[in-house]
């Protein structure tokens, strides 16, 4: 019975590969921010550390920083002096924070990404919700509007109903086909 040998040695190497073209590639991928946005890509300065790079546009690198919780622990706890002793509060160390460099380029940053967002809300708005059903399902509900019009009682006792969906079931299953494209498609032609 032959046993199982690990192979041992170092990892080959490939000739196939382009190495040149594959190290660019890299290292271009090293200084490219990961951000989707195309603002924040754009503006993004590879020379800067990515808490500078954020810092500058405006933008909070850590939200803890940015918005300050506040401690109730320290309002509850007074220094009462005892036995003559007074005792000091420690004051929080506070933090060091590098100004913007440049506060109008922060601003406008800022108000160009809100604007982004607005518009991506009001594109889901306007679209309004897209209702699916399955191709079966809509053959089902276009007999039955057929067969019996509104009345759902009498599509739960249909025979082909048969995974035997009850009257509010059959509603809402209504409700959606009418909602959905295909029915707009079917009414059109």
């Amino acid at each position: 019975m032959a046993r199982d040998v690990k192979k041992r040695g170092k990892a080959s190497f490939t000739n196939r590969r382009n190495r040149q073209k594959y190290l660019k590639k890299r290292e271009n991928k090293k200084k490219l921010s990961k951000s989707a946005i195309p603002l924040i890509k754009y503006t993004w300065d590879e020379l800067k550390t990515p808490r500078e790079n954020v810092r500058d546009m405006g933008i909070a690198f850590n939200p803890n920083e940015a918005v300050p919780m506040k401690e109730l622990r320290k309002e509850i706890i007074d220094a009462v002096p005892i036995d003559g002793v007074s005792f000091d509060v420690p004051k929080p160390a506070k933090r060091i924070t590098g100004k913007k460099t440049n506060e109008k380029q922060a601003k406008q940053i800022v108000s160009r990404l809100e604007e982004q967002v607005k518009e991506e809300e009001q594109k889901i708005t306007d679209q309004g919700r897209k209702f699916k059903l399955f191709h079966r399902e809509t053959e089902l509900c276009v007999y039955m509007l057929a067969r019996h019009g509104e009345d759902f009682q009498a599509m739960t006792r249909d025979p082909k109903n048969l995974w035997q969906y009850t009257p509010k079931q059959w509603a809402r299953k209504i409700r959606t086909y009418k909602e959905s494209e295909m029915c707009k498609f079917i009414e059109s032609t």
